[in-house]
Protein backbone atom coordinates (compact mmCIF):
# COMPACT_ATOMS: atom_id res chain seq x y z
CA UNK A 1 0.00 0.00 0.00
CA UNK A 2 2.95 2.43 0.79
CA UNK A 3 5.02 1.31 -2.06
CA UNK A 4 1.94 2.62 -4.31
CA UNK A 5 1.20 5.50 -2.79
CA UNK A 6 5.11 6.58 -3.31
CA UNK A 7 4.79 5.37 -7.08
CA UNK A 8 2.12 7.89 -7.83
CA UNK A 9 3.80 10.85 -6.08
CA UNK A 10 6.88 9.99 -8.38
CA UNK A 11 4.85 10.15 -11.42
CA UNK A 12 3.00 13.19 -10.52
CA UNK A 13 6.46 15.04 -9.87
CA UNK A 14 7.84 13.89 -12.80
CA UNK A 15 4.77 15.76 -14.51
CA UNK A 16 4.94 18.45 -12.75
CA UNK A 17 8.65 18.77 -13.54
CA UNK A 18 7.79 18.58 -17.71
CA UNK A 19 5.40 21.38 -17.86
CA UNK A 20 7.88 23.92 -16.01
CA UNK A 21 10.51 22.54 -18.56
CA UNK A 22 7.96 23.47 -21.41
CA UNK A 23 7.32 26.92 -20.61
CA UNK A 24 10.54 27.85 -20.46
CA UNK A 25 12.19 26.23 -23.55
CA UNK A 26 13.19 29.09 -26.37
CA UNK A 27 14.48 26.58 -28.70
CA UNK A 28 11.12 26.44 -30.74
CA UNK A 29 10.43 28.58 -34.16
CA UNK A 30 7.56 31.49 -34.19
CA UNK A 31 5.87 31.78 -37.74
CA UNK A 32 4.93 35.39 -38.26
CA UNK A 33 1.72 36.11 -39.97
CA UNK A 34 -1.21 38.92 -40.38
CA UNK A 35 -3.79 37.77 -38.82
CA UNK A 36 -6.49 39.39 -41.77
CA UNK A 37 -5.70 40.44 -45.27
CA UNK A 38 -7.61 43.95 -45.98
CA UNK A 39 -8.40 47.02 -43.64
CA UNK A 40 -10.37 50.07 -44.91
CA UNK A 41 -9.90 53.66 -43.12
CA UNK A 42 -11.32 57.26 -44.25
CA UNK A 43 -8.79 59.88 -45.04
CA UNK A 44 -9.66 62.52 -41.73
CA UNK A 45 -9.74 59.29 -39.39
CA UNK A 46 -9.24 61.54 -35.79
CA UNK A 47 -7.87 57.67 -34.26
CA UNK A 48 -4.67 55.83 -35.30
CA UNK A 49 -5.24 52.30 -36.89
CA UNK A 50 -3.44 49.52 -35.22
CA UNK A 51 -2.10 46.61 -36.85
CA UNK A 52 -1.19 43.53 -35.28
CA UNK A 53 1.46 40.92 -36.26
CA UNK A 54 1.05 37.20 -34.80
CA UNK A 55 3.32 34.91 -33.90
CA UNK A 56 1.62 31.44 -33.45
CA UNK A 57 3.49 30.05 -30.20
CA UNK A 58 5.59 31.54 -27.65
CA UNK A 59 8.13 28.41 -27.78
CA UNK A 60 10.80 31.01 -29.31
CA UNK A 61 14.03 33.16 -28.53
CA UNK A 62 12.52 36.30 -30.09
CA UNK A 63 13.82 37.86 -33.27
CA UNK A 64 12.81 40.74 -35.48
CA UNK A 65 10.61 41.59 -38.31
CA UNK A 66 10.73 43.84 -41.69
CA UNK A 67 8.01 45.98 -42.90
CA UNK A 68 7.89 47.62 -46.15
CA UNK A 69 4.84 49.95 -46.86
CA UNK A 70 3.92 50.50 -50.78
CA UNK A 71 1.52 52.09 -52.96
CA UNK A 72 1.30 55.85 -51.60
CA UNK A 73 3.11 58.75 -50.42
CA UNK A 74 4.50 58.42 -46.73
CA UNK A 75 4.27 61.69 -44.76
CA UNK A 76 1.94 62.96 -47.39
CA UNK A 77 -1.02 60.32 -47.32
CA UNK A 78 0.17 58.41 -44.08
CA UNK A 79 1.88 58.50 -41.38
CA UNK A 80 3.48 55.00 -39.08
CA UNK A 81 3.98 55.02 -35.09
CA UNK A 82 7.58 53.89 -36.52
CA UNK A 83 8.04 57.12 -38.21
CA UNK A 84 9.29 55.59 -41.92
CA UNK A 85 7.29 53.37 -44.36
CA UNK A 86 10.59 50.71 -43.87
CA UNK A 87 10.70 49.38 -40.04
CA UNK A 88 11.90 46.77 -38.34
CA UNK A 89 9.63 45.15 -35.72
CA UNK A 90 11.59 43.79 -31.96
CA UNK A 91 9.94 40.71 -30.94
CA UNK A 92 10.72 39.63 -27.28
CA UNK A 93 11.01 36.37 -26.28
CA UNK A 94 7.64 34.18 -26.01
CA UNK A 95 5.90 37.27 -27.65
CA UNK A 96 2.22 36.35 -29.24
CA UNK A 97 2.04 39.71 -31.18
CA UNK A 98 3.63 42.67 -32.33
CA UNK A 99 2.07 46.04 -33.61
CA UNK A 100 2.49 48.97 -35.25
CA UNK A 101 0.11 51.91 -36.20
CA UNK A 102 -0.94 53.49 -38.92
CA UNK A 103 -2.40 57.64 -39.43
CA UNK A 104 -4.37 58.63 -42.89
CA UNK A 105 -3.27 62.19 -43.27
CA UNK A 106 -6.38 64.61 -44.29
CA UNK A 107 -6.23 67.19 -47.27
CA UNK A 108 -7.94 68.65 -49.25
CA UNK A 109 -7.41 67.52 -52.65
CA UNK A 110 -10.02 65.45 -54.59
CA UNK A 111 -7.32 62.03 -55.70
CA UNK A 112 -8.32 58.81 -56.00
CA UNK A 113 -8.56 56.27 -52.63
CA UNK A 114 -4.99 55.20 -51.97
CA UNK A 115 -4.27 51.79 -51.69
CA UNK A 116 -0.99 50.58 -49.43
CA UNK A 117 0.46 47.29 -49.13
CA UNK A 118 2.17 46.15 -45.92
CA UNK A 119 4.81 43.32 -46.46
CA UNK A 120 6.28 41.34 -43.79
CA UNK A 121 9.63 41.10 -45.98
CA UNK A 122 11.80 39.50 -44.10
CA UNK A 123 12.28 38.04 -40.50
CA UNK A 124 15.65 37.33 -38.15
CA UNK A 125 15.93 35.10 -35.15
CA UNK A 126 13.67 32.29 -33.86
CA UNK A 127 10.89 33.39 -36.60
CA UNK A 128 10.02 32.22 -39.71
CA UNK A 129 7.00 34.00 -42.41
CA UNK A 130 4.12 31.99 -42.37
CA UNK A 131 1.90 32.37 -45.62
CA UNK A 132 0.15 35.72 -44.74
CA UNK A 133 2.61 37.94 -44.85
CA UNK A 134 0.82 40.88 -47.11
CA UNK A 135 -2.11 43.17 -45.48
CA UNK A 136 -3.95 45.53 -47.88
CA UNK A 137 -4.91 49.14 -45.92
CA UNK A 138 -7.01 51.62 -48.29
CA UNK A 139 -7.24 54.96 -47.37
CA UNK A 140 -10.98 56.42 -48.81
CA UNK A 141 -10.75 59.82 -49.85
CA UNK A 142 -13.21 62.37 -48.53
CA UNK A 143 -12.96 65.50 -51.04
CA UNK A 144 -15.87 65.89 -52.66
CA UNK A 145 -15.13 67.49 -56.63
CA UNK A 146 -17.04 70.58 -56.94
CA UNK A 147 -19.28 70.38 -60.17
CA UNK A 148 -20.73 73.57 -61.65
CA UNK A 149 -23.92 74.13 -62.79
CA UNK A 150 -23.90 76.45 -66.29
CA UNK A 151 -26.39 78.97 -67.85
CA UNK A 152 -26.68 81.63 -69.84
CA UNK A 153 -26.81 85.22 -68.43
CA UNK A 154 -29.70 86.37 -70.23
CA UNK A 155 -32.17 85.07 -71.57
CA UNK A 156 -32.24 87.51 -74.70
CA UNK A 157 -29.45 90.10 -76.03
CA UNK A 158 -29.79 92.32 -78.80
CA UNK A 159 -26.85 94.01 -81.62
CA UNK A 160 -26.80 96.27 -84.10
CA UNK A 161 -25.81 94.94 -87.04
CA UNK A 162 -23.74 97.66 -87.78
CA UNK A 163 -21.66 97.09 -84.54
CA UNK A 164 -17.87 97.45 -84.69
CA UNK A 165 -17.90 95.42 -80.82
CA UNK A 166 -18.61 92.51 -80.19
CA UNK A 167 -21.32 91.17 -77.91
CA UNK A 168 -20.09 88.98 -74.92
CA UNK A 169 -22.47 86.56 -74.16
CA UNK A 170 -21.69 85.45 -70.81
CA UNK A 171 -22.39 81.69 -68.65
CA UNK A 172 -21.61 81.99 -65.28
CA UNK A 173 -21.22 79.22 -63.04
CA UNK A 174 -22.57 78.98 -59.49
CA UNK A 175 -19.28 77.75 -57.98
CA UNK A 176 -15.98 77.16 -59.06
CA UNK A 177 -15.70 74.09 -60.88
CA UNK A 178 -12.63 70.87 -59.65
CA UNK A 179 -11.98 69.28 -62.55
CA UNK A 180 -13.34 72.01 -65.32
CA UNK A 181 -14.72 70.58 -68.55
CA UNK A 182 -16.65 71.45 -71.93
CA UNK A 183 -20.12 73.45 -72.81
CA UNK A 184 -21.36 71.98 -76.30
CA UNK A 185 -22.95 75.24 -77.97
CA UNK A 186 -25.49 74.79 -80.77
CA UNK A 187 -27.37 77.38 -82.83
CA UNK A 188 -30.31 77.72 -84.55
CA UNK A 189 -32.71 80.64 -86.08
CA UNK A 190 -32.83 82.80 -89.24
CA UNK A 191 -29.87 84.21 -88.58
CA UNK A 192 -26.86 82.73 -90.73
CA UNK A 193 -23.49 81.91 -89.38
CA UNK A 194 -21.11 83.46 -92.12
CA UNK A 195 -24.01 85.98 -93.70
CA UNK A 196 -25.14 87.64 -90.54
CA UNK A 197 -22.70 86.92 -87.82
CA UNK A 198 -19.56 84.86 -86.71
CA UNK A 199 -18.15 83.49 -83.50
CA UNK A 200 -14.95 85.06 -82.58
CA UNK A 201 -12.26 82.14 -82.49
CA UNK A 202 -14.90 79.83 -83.92
CA UNK A 203 -15.45 78.59 -87.85
CA UNK A 204 -18.91 77.56 -87.17
CA UNK A 205 -22.24 78.45 -85.12
CA UNK A 206 -21.87 74.95 -83.47
CA UNK A 207 -19.22 74.95 -81.09
CA UNK A 208 -17.36 73.97 -77.88
CA UNK A 209 -16.06 76.11 -74.94
CA UNK A 210 -13.12 74.33 -73.12
CA UNK A 211 -13.41 74.89 -69.52
CA UNK A 212 -10.45 74.96 -67.37
CA UNK A 213 -10.11 73.54 -63.66
CA UNK A 214 -10.78 76.38 -61.24
CA UNK A 215 -13.45 78.66 -63.62
CA UNK A 216 -16.34 80.36 -62.38
CA UNK A 217 -17.50 81.42 -66.06
CA UNK A 218 -17.90 80.95 -69.76
CA UNK A 219 -18.18 83.31 -72.25
CA UNK A 220 -18.01 83.77 -76.18
CA UNK A 221 -18.56 86.68 -78.43
CA UNK A 222 -20.69 87.16 -81.19
CA UNK A 223 -19.66 89.61 -84.25
CA UNK A 224 -22.81 90.69 -86.57
CA UNK A 225 -21.94 91.06 -90.42
CA UNK A 226 -23.20 94.57 -91.71
CA UNK A 227 -24.47 94.78 -95.08
CA UNK A 228 -26.59 97.38 -96.79
CA UNK A 229 -29.77 95.33 -97.36
CA UNK A 230 -32.82 96.22 -95.77
CA UNK A 231 -34.17 93.26 -94.35
CA UNK A 232 -35.91 92.39 -91.04
CA UNK A 233 -34.16 92.08 -87.85
CA UNK A 234 -32.66 88.50 -87.97
CA UNK A 235 -32.23 86.00 -84.16
CA UNK A 236 -30.03 83.59 -83.64
CA UNK A 237 -30.89 81.15 -80.61
CA UNK A 238 -27.67 79.60 -78.98
CA UNK A 239 -28.37 76.94 -76.48
CA UNK A 240 -26.23 74.67 -74.69
CA UNK A 241 -26.67 71.42 -75.53
CA UNK A 242 -24.07 69.44 -74.44
CA UNK A 243 -22.07 69.27 -71.01
CA UNK A 244 -19.13 67.34 -69.82
CA UNK A 245 -16.61 66.73 -66.73
CA UNK A 246 -17.10 69.09 -63.99
CA UNK A 247 -20.23 70.38 -65.41
CA UNK A 248 -23.91 70.26 -65.25
CA UNK A 249 -26.41 72.46 -67.60
CA UNK A 250 -27.92 74.80 -65.09
CA UNK A 251 -32.06 76.26 -65.88
CA UNK A 252 -30.83 79.09 -68.33
CA UNK A 253 -29.84 76.65 -71.57
CA UNK A 254 -30.99 78.89 -74.23
CA UNK A 255 -30.03 83.01 -74.86
CA UNK A 256 -31.39 84.77 -78.09
CA UNK A 257 -29.84 87.50 -79.92
CA UNK A 258 -31.62 89.68 -81.93
CA UNK A 259 -29.38 91.33 -84.79
CA UNK A 260 -31.30 94.51 -85.22
CA UNK A 261 -31.53 95.70 -89.19
CA UNK A 262 -29.56 99.23 -89.89
CA UNK A 263 -30.73 99.88 -93.26
CA UNK A 264 -33.30 101.91 -94.53
CA UNK A 265 -35.58 100.80 -97.95
CA UNK A 266 -35.75 102.81 -101.17
CA UNK A 267 -39.61 102.70 -100.83
CA UNK A 268 -42.09 102.84 -97.81
CA UNK A 269 -42.67 99.83 -97.37
CA UNK A 270 -46.35 97.64 -96.73
CA UNK A 271 -47.12 94.90 -94.01
CA UNK A 272 -50.26 93.37 -92.53
CA UNK A 273 -52.27 95.68 -90.19
CA UNK A 274 -51.23 93.97 -86.67
CA UNK A 275 -54.89 95.17 -85.57
CA UNK A 276 -56.65 92.91 -88.56
CA UNK A 277 -59.85 91.09 -87.12
CA UNK A 278 -58.86 87.42 -88.59
CA UNK A 279 -61.90 85.34 -86.90
CA UNK A 280 -64.96 85.54 -88.40
CA UNK A 281 -68.34 83.33 -89.34
CA UNK A 282 -68.91 82.24 -92.24
CA UNK A 283 -72.25 84.81 -92.45
CA UNK A 284 -70.03 87.54 -91.79
CA UNK A 285 -70.34 89.16 -95.73
CA UNK A 286 -67.90 91.25 -96.87
CA UNK A 287 -64.90 92.34 -94.54
CA UNK A 288 -61.92 94.66 -94.73
CA UNK A 289 -58.48 94.28 -94.11
CA UNK A 290 -56.02 96.68 -93.70
CA UNK A 291 -52.08 97.43 -94.16
CA UNK A 292 -49.77 100.28 -92.91
CA UNK A 293 -47.59 101.85 -95.16
CA UNK A 294 -44.69 103.32 -93.56
CA UNK A 295 -44.64 106.28 -95.34
CA UNK A 296 -46.58 108.27 -97.94
CA UNK A 297 -46.17 106.54 -101.64
CA UNK A 298 -44.64 108.68 -104.03
CA UNK A 299 -45.84 106.26 -107.31
CA UNK A 300 -48.43 103.55 -107.59
CA UNK A 301 -47.78 100.00 -105.95
CA UNK A 302 -49.15 97.20 -107.14
CA UNK A 303 -49.58 94.41 -104.56
CA UNK A 304 -50.12 90.52 -105.30
CA UNK A 305 -51.82 88.53 -102.23
CA UNK A 306 -51.33 84.57 -102.40
CA UNK A 307 -53.81 82.58 -100.87
CA UNK A 308 -53.69 78.99 -99.23
CA UNK A 309 -55.50 77.04 -96.18
CA UNK A 310 -58.33 75.30 -95.92
CA UNK A 311 -60.43 77.28 -97.41
CA UNK A 312 -61.38 77.42 -100.92
CA UNK A 313 -63.07 79.76 -103.57
CA UNK A 314 -66.55 78.44 -102.86
CA UNK A 315 -65.72 80.13 -98.90
CA UNK A 316 -64.70 83.31 -100.31
CA UNK A 317 -63.47 85.93 -103.49
CA UNK A 318 -61.97 89.56 -103.35
CA UNK A 319 -65.08 91.31 -104.11
CA UNK A 320 -66.02 88.84 -106.62
CA UNK A 321 -63.01 87.98 -108.04
CA UNK A 322 -61.59 84.24 -106.96
CA UNK A 323 -57.75 85.03 -108.81
CA UNK A 324 -54.84 83.41 -106.83
CA UNK A 325 -52.60 85.73 -106.58
CA UNK A 326 -54.97 88.24 -106.32
CA UNK A 327 -53.88 91.59 -107.22
CA UNK A 328 -54.89 95.18 -106.06
CA UNK A 329 -53.02 98.92 -106.82
CA UNK A 330 -52.46 101.64 -103.79
CA UNK A 331 -51.98 104.65 -105.20
CA UNK A 332 -49.77 107.32 -105.08
CA UNK A 333 -49.70 109.81 -102.19
CA UNK A 334 -51.33 106.64 -99.67
CA UNK A 335 -50.48 106.22 -96.24
CA UNK A 336 -52.56 102.76 -96.23
CA UNK A 337 -54.03 100.20 -98.35
CA UNK A 338 -56.87 97.69 -97.64
CA UNK A 339 -58.69 95.17 -99.51
CA UNK A 340 -62.09 93.78 -99.10
CA UNK A 341 -63.13 89.91 -98.70
CA UNK A 342 -66.59 88.20 -99.05
CA UNK A 343 -67.43 85.33 -96.93
CA UNK A 344 -69.76 82.85 -98.63
CA UNK A 345 -72.18 81.98 -96.68
CA UNK A 346 -73.57 77.78 -96.77
CA UNK A 347 -75.57 74.88 -95.47
CA UNK A 348 -72.53 72.92 -95.33
CA UNK A 349 -71.76 71.18 -92.10
CA UNK A 350 -68.31 71.62 -92.43
CA UNK A 351 -65.10 72.26 -89.98
CA UNK A 352 -63.77 75.70 -89.22
CA UNK A 353 -61.29 76.80 -92.14
CA UNK A 354 -58.80 78.82 -92.48
CA UNK A 355 -57.59 81.51 -95.14
CA UNK A 356 -53.98 82.19 -95.57
CA UNK A 357 -52.89 85.27 -97.24
CA UNK A 358 -49.40 86.43 -98.16
CA UNK A 359 -47.96 89.43 -99.50
CA UNK A 360 -45.99 87.92 -102.25
CA UNK A 361 -44.92 90.92 -104.49
CA UNK A 362 -44.60 94.23 -104.29
CA UNK A 363 -43.87 96.79 -107.47
CA UNK A 364 -43.80 100.41 -107.87
CA UNK A 365 -44.00 102.76 -105.11
CA UNK A 366 -43.50 100.38 -102.06
CA UNK A 367 -41.23 97.65 -100.91
CA UNK A 368 -41.77 94.47 -98.68
CA UNK A 369 -42.08 95.23 -95.19
CA UNK A 370 -40.03 93.27 -92.17
CA UNK A 371 -43.02 93.11 -89.93
CA UNK A 372 -46.15 90.71 -90.71
CA UNK A 373 -46.18 90.06 -94.69
CA UNK A 374 -48.56 86.94 -93.53
CA UNK A 375 -51.93 86.59 -91.97
CA UNK A 376 -54.30 83.62 -91.21
CA UNK A 377 -58.42 84.24 -90.75
CA UNK A 378 -60.48 81.35 -89.57
CA UNK A 379 -63.83 81.05 -90.68
CA UNK A 380 -66.47 79.53 -88.28
CA UNK A 381 -69.13 77.77 -90.01
CA UNK A 382 -72.14 78.34 -88.49
CA UNK A 383 -74.28 74.89 -89.22
CA UNK A 384 -75.34 73.60 -86.48
CA UNK A 385 -75.47 69.80 -85.80
CA UNK A 386 -78.46 68.05 -85.59
CA UNK A 387 -78.51 65.70 -82.64
CA UNK A 388 -81.31 63.03 -82.42
CA UNK A 389 -81.19 60.35 -79.80
CA UNK A 390 -83.76 57.84 -79.79
CA UNK A 391 -84.59 54.43 -77.70
CA UNK A 392 -87.75 52.81 -78.37
CA UNK A 393 -86.08 49.24 -76.08
CA UNK A 394 -87.25 47.19 -79.18
CA UNK A 395 -84.05 45.74 -79.50
CA UNK A 396 -82.59 45.75 -75.95
CA UNK A 397 -81.94 43.00 -73.97
CA UNK A 398 -81.58 44.72 -70.80
CA UNK A 399 -80.87 48.03 -69.34
CA UNK A 400 -77.28 47.51 -68.93
CA UNK A 401 -76.72 46.53 -72.64
CA UNK A 402 -77.96 49.84 -74.08
CA UNK A 403 -76.20 52.20 -71.68
CA UNK A 404 -79.02 52.41 -68.95
CA UNK A 405 -78.56 52.49 -65.33
CA UNK A 406 -81.35 51.49 -62.59
CA UNK A 407 -80.65 51.70 -59.31
CA UNK A 408 -81.98 51.80 -55.93
CA UNK A 409 -81.66 55.25 -53.62
CA UNK A 410 -81.11 54.54 -50.27
CA UNK A 411 -84.78 55.62 -48.84
CA UNK A 412 -85.97 52.33 -50.57
CA UNK A 413 -86.60 49.64 -48.04
CA UNK A 414 -88.33 47.32 -50.39
CA UNK A 415 -86.93 44.33 -52.17
CA UNK A 416 -83.85 45.43 -54.66
CA UNK A 417 -86.23 44.40 -57.95
CA UNK A 418 -88.98 46.81 -57.02
CA UNK A 419 -87.67 49.59 -59.81
CA UNK A 420 -87.61 50.59 -63.22
CA UNK A 421 -86.80 47.19 -65.58
CA UNK A 422 -86.60 46.13 -69.46
CA UNK A 423 -89.94 44.48 -70.13
CA UNK A 424 -91.84 43.34 -73.18
CA UNK A 425 -95.02 42.65 -73.04
CA UNK A 426 -96.65 43.03 -76.46
CA UNK A 427 -99.10 45.98 -77.07
CA UNK A 428 -98.79 47.41 -73.49
CA UNK A 429 -96.17 50.24 -74.41
CA UNK A 430 -96.08 53.27 -76.99
CA UNK A 431 -95.20 53.31 -80.61
CA UNK A 432 -91.97 55.72 -81.51
CA UNK A 433 -94.18 57.90 -84.40
CA UNK A 434 -97.12 58.10 -82.20
CA UNK A 435 -97.70 58.04 -78.71
CA UNK A 436 -101.35 56.52 -79.60
CA UNK A 437 -100.55 53.15 -80.47
CA UNK A 438 -98.61 50.55 -79.54
CA UNK A 439 -95.19 48.60 -79.27
CA UNK A 440 -94.06 45.49 -77.48
CA UNK A 441 -90.90 46.50 -75.39
CA UNK A 442 -90.13 49.21 -72.87
CA UNK A 443 -89.62 50.01 -68.87
CA UNK A 444 -91.51 48.99 -65.81
CA UNK A 445 -92.07 49.29 -62.03
CA UNK A 446 -94.70 47.64 -59.92
CA UNK A 447 -95.34 46.92 -56.13
CA UNK A 448 -98.15 45.76 -54.52
CA UNK A 449 -98.07 45.93 -50.20
CA UNK A 450 -99.32 42.10 -50.59
CA UNK A 451 -95.81 41.23 -51.87
CA UNK A 452 -93.36 42.25 -48.99
CA UNK A 453 -95.82 44.52 -47.20
CA UNK A 454 -95.75 48.39 -46.67
CA UNK A 455 -92.48 50.31 -46.86
CA UNK A 456 -90.91 53.08 -49.43
CA UNK A 457 -90.24 52.72 -53.27
CA UNK A 458 -87.22 55.22 -54.32
CA UNK A 459 -85.81 54.45 -57.21
CA UNK A 460 -83.78 55.96 -60.47
CA UNK A 461 -83.39 55.53 -63.78
CA UNK A 462 -80.45 57.12 -65.51
CA UNK A 463 -79.64 57.35 -69.56
CA UNK A 464 -76.87 57.23 -71.37
CA UNK A 465 -74.69 60.60 -71.60
CA UNK A 466 -76.65 63.10 -74.22
CA UNK A 467 -73.64 64.56 -75.99
CA UNK A 468 -75.33 68.00 -77.21
CA UNK A 469 -75.58 71.42 -75.93
CA UNK A 470 -77.47 74.89 -76.43
CA UNK A 471 -81.34 74.51 -76.69
CA UNK A 472 -82.42 70.66 -76.36
CA UNK A 473 -86.10 68.76 -76.34
CA UNK A 474 -86.19 65.88 -74.09
CA UNK A 475 -89.12 63.48 -74.80
CA UNK A 476 -90.35 60.50 -73.07
CA UNK A 477 -93.75 58.27 -73.06
CA UNK A 478 -95.42 57.68 -69.68
CA UNK A 479 -98.42 56.13 -68.24
CA UNK A 480 -99.58 54.63 -64.97
CA UNK A 481 -101.40 51.32 -64.68
CA UNK A 482 -102.89 51.88 -61.27
CA UNK A 483 -105.89 54.25 -60.59
CA UNK A 484 -104.79 57.25 -58.69
CA UNK A 485 -106.92 56.18 -55.05
CA UNK A 486 -104.27 52.81 -54.80
CA UNK A 487 -101.26 55.01 -56.46
CA UNK A 488 -100.10 58.29 -55.16
CA UNK A 489 -95.91 58.26 -56.89
CA UNK A 490 -94.43 61.50 -57.75
CA UNK A 491 -92.56 60.51 -61.07
CA UNK A 492 -89.58 63.44 -61.67
CA UNK A 493 -87.52 64.05 -64.38
CA UNK A 494 -84.39 65.05 -64.19
CA UNK A 495 -80.71 66.40 -65.84
CA UNK A 496 -77.32 66.76 -65.08
CA UNK A 497 -74.12 68.29 -66.56
CA UNK A 498 -72.55 67.31 -63.16
CA UNK A 499 -72.94 63.69 -63.02
CA UNK A 500 -69.80 61.70 -63.81
CA UNK A 501 -71.77 58.22 -64.64
CA UNK A 502 -70.82 56.43 -61.31
CA UNK A 503 -73.66 55.36 -60.09
CA UNK A 504 -73.39 57.64 -57.30
CA UNK A 505 -76.99 59.89 -56.68
CA UNK A 506 -76.50 63.53 -55.16
CA UNK A 507 -79.58 65.23 -55.35
CA UNK A 508 -77.70 68.80 -55.85
CA UNK A 509 -76.38 67.84 -59.19
CA UNK A 510 -79.65 67.27 -61.24
CA UNK A 511 -81.83 69.65 -62.40
CA UNK A 512 -85.78 69.08 -62.55
CA UNK A 513 -87.02 69.38 -65.43
CA UNK A 514 -90.63 68.08 -64.83
CA UNK A 515 -93.22 65.59 -62.61
CA UNK A 516 -95.97 63.68 -62.69
CA UNK A 517 -98.57 61.68 -60.51
CA UNK A 518 -101.05 59.50 -61.24
CA UNK A 519 -104.18 62.06 -60.40
CA UNK A 520 -102.55 64.59 -62.63
CA UNK A 521 -102.37 62.66 -65.39
CA UNK A 522 -105.75 61.95 -64.63
CA UNK A 523 -107.08 65.29 -64.30
CA UNK A 524 -105.59 66.16 -67.87
CA UNK A 525 -107.42 63.81 -69.43
CA UNK A 526 -104.82 60.50 -69.41
CA UNK A 527 -106.54 57.34 -68.11
CA UNK A 528 -105.25 53.95 -67.12
CA UNK A 529 -102.71 52.71 -69.92
CA UNK A 530 -102.81 56.12 -71.70
CA UNK A 531 -99.64 57.26 -72.57
CA UNK A 532 -98.98 60.93 -72.67
CA UNK A 533 -95.29 62.11 -74.56
CA UNK A 534 -93.87 64.24 -71.52
CA UNK A 535 -92.10 67.04 -74.02
CA UNK A 536 -89.27 69.37 -71.56
CA UNK A 537 -87.47 71.61 -73.19
CA UNK A 538 -83.81 72.79 -71.41
CA UNK A 539 -80.77 74.79 -72.44
CA UNK A 540 -77.67 73.11 -71.48
CA UNK A 541 -74.16 74.24 -71.42
CA UNK A 542 -72.29 70.90 -71.50
CA UNK A 543 -73.20 67.18 -72.39
CA UNK A 544 -75.71 66.05 -69.74
CA UNK A 545 -77.12 62.99 -68.28
CA UNK A 546 -81.44 62.74 -68.20
CA UNK A 547 -82.75 60.91 -64.84
CA UNK A 548 -86.42 59.64 -64.30
CA UNK A 549 -87.02 59.02 -60.40
CA UNK A 550 -90.69 56.62 -58.96
CA UNK A 551 -90.93 57.75 -55.40
CA UNK A 552 -94.10 56.71 -53.11
CA UNK A 553 -94.81 55.08 -49.68
CA UNK A 554 -96.62 52.09 -49.83
CA UNK A 555 -99.22 51.89 -46.92
CA UNK A 556 -102.57 50.84 -46.62
CA UNK A 557 -103.80 53.27 -48.56
CA UNK A 558 -101.66 53.60 -51.12
CA UNK A 559 -101.11 49.99 -51.34
CA UNK A 560 -99.93 49.64 -54.45
CA UNK A 561 -98.13 51.45 -57.54
CA UNK A 562 -97.38 50.74 -61.42
CA UNK A 563 -95.91 53.06 -64.05
CA UNK A 564 -94.28 52.24 -67.69
CA UNK A 565 -92.42 54.60 -69.64
CA UNK A 566 -91.14 54.75 -73.40
CA UNK A 567 -89.11 55.80 -76.15
CA UNK A 568 -86.54 58.50 -74.53
CA UNK A 569 -85.97 61.39 -77.14
CA UNK A 570 -83.57 64.34 -76.91
CA UNK A 571 -83.20 66.37 -80.52
CA UNK A 572 -82.32 69.79 -81.00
Amino acid sequence: MNTRLLLLSIIALIAFTSCEEDDENLNGTGVVNFSITELVEVENATDPLVINVGIDNFNHSGGTIEVTISGADYGSDYDTSTGSATFTLDVSPQSLVSTFSIIPIDDDLIETDKVLTITLSSVTGALELGDNTTLTFTILDNDNPLIAMVGFENEADQIEENSSNPLTINIPFDQATTDGGTITVSSSGAAVYGTDYTIEGQSAGDFSITVPAGATSASFNVLPIDNADFESDKLVAFTISEVSGGLSAGVTTQTVVTILNDDSPPNPVIDFSASNTLTFNEDAGTVTLNFEVSDQTTSDATIELTTSGTADASDFNFSGSNANPYTFVIPSGSTTGSVDITMVDDAVLETDETIVLTITSVTGGLDFGVNLLSQTLTLIDNDDVAFNYVETFETATDLASIGYESFLLPAQDLPNNKKFNYNQNAGKYSDVDDVTQSSDSGLVVFYSNTQNGNGTLDNLLITPIMDVTGDVTVSIDITYSQAPQFNNAVVTFYYSETYDGSGTWNESEWIVMGSETAEGLNTNGFGTNDYKRKVMNITSNDNFYVAVRVNQTIDDTFWKTQWRLDNFKVYN
